[in-house]
């Protein structure tokens, strides 16, 4: 039986070529979210592509927990760029 999830956290890494996101949730959690042709991915003004996610970037995730604990992303929506982290006068 599949269950569902929800993650927010900041993206470390995309794996274009195995189609999967590696996500950290916190100082201790990392996961990796596996992206199928329907998984949507949802940009701040557009739709993205895979491609369109970097390492920093926040977003968060709806899931499905597979029955070998494999996590597959039906829905992304970028939070916030990570970019924008590195225009803020903060930093």
């Amino acid at each position: 039986m599949d269950s569902r999830r929800e993650l927010i956290g900041m993206v470390t890494s995309v794996d274009l070529k195995e189609g999967r996101v590696r996500l950290k949730e916190d100082s201790e959690s990392i996961c990796t979210l596996s992206c199928r042709a329907d998984t949507h991915i949802h940009g701040e003004e557009e739709t993205l592509a895979l491609d369109g996610l970097r390492a920093g970037d926040i977003i968060k995730s709806e899931c499905v927990i597979a029955a070998d604990g494999k996590l597959f992303a039906s829905k992304i929506v970028l939070l916030r760029p990570a970019w924008r982290m590195l225009e803020s006068p903060e930093v």
